[in-house]
C-alpha cells in the first residue's frame, strides 16, 4: 500500500514538474523587441551612403543592362538596423518598377557596416528610409543619389 502511494505521489510530482517546465519554455520564447522610428542619432552606413550606393550600382549593373535604356527610376527603401549594426529587414516603400528589386534587397541585407541609431546614449533598433535613384548610366551626377528621408 505504501509503495502504491509512493508511486502515485511520484507520478503526480513528475507531471507538475513537466508542466512547469513546458510553461517556462513557452514563456522564454516570447520576447519583445523595441524598434524606434524617432531617435536622437539616426542609423547610418559606415563611410556614408555613397559607399552603399556604389555597392548597389555595382550589383544592379547587370540587371539594368538593356532593359533600362534612357529610363530613370527611384526606389524608397526602409531598412531595419539592429542595435548591433546588422540589417534585420528591408522593405520597399515605393518603387517605380520591380526591376533589380531582389538584387537591391540582397545587397543591402549583406551590408554589415551600419552604425546603429542612438537613443538616450544607447544603441537601439531603428528604421531608416532612404531613396535610391537608378539610371542607365554612371555619368549622370544628379541621377546617382542615395538620400535619407526626413
Amino acid at each position: 500500500m505504501k509503495t502504491n502511494f509512493f508511486y502515485l505521489l511520484l507520478i503526480g510530482l513528475l507531471t507538475v514538474s513537466t508542466q512547469a517546465q513546458s510553461e517556462n519554455a513557452e514563456q522564454s520564447e516570447i520576447t519583445e523587441t523595441i524598434v524606434y522610428r524617432e531617435v536622437d542619432v539616426m542609423a547610418k552606413y559606415h563611410g556614408g551612403y555613397n559607399v552603399l550606393l556604389k555597392k548597389i550600382e555595382a550589383a544592379t549593373k547587370i540587371c539594368k543592362r538593356g532593359k533600362f535604356k534612357g529610363k530613370q527610376a527611384s526606389v524608397i527603401i526602409e531598412v531595419l538596423v539592429t542595435d548591433k549594426g546588422k540589417v534585420a529587414k528591408v522593405d520597399f516603400v515605393n518603387e517605380d518598377f520591380s526591376l533589380c528589386k531582389d538584387v537591391i534587397r540582397e545587397t543591402i541585407e549583406k551590408s554589415n557596416q551600419w552604425v546603429p541609431a542612438i537613443k538616450n546614449n544607447k544603441p537601439v533598433n531603428s528604421y531608416i528610409q532612404f531613396k535610391i535613384n537608378l539610371h542607365n548610366g554612371y555619368n549622370n551626377k544628379n541621377g546617382n543619389a542615395v538620400t535619407r528621408l526626413e
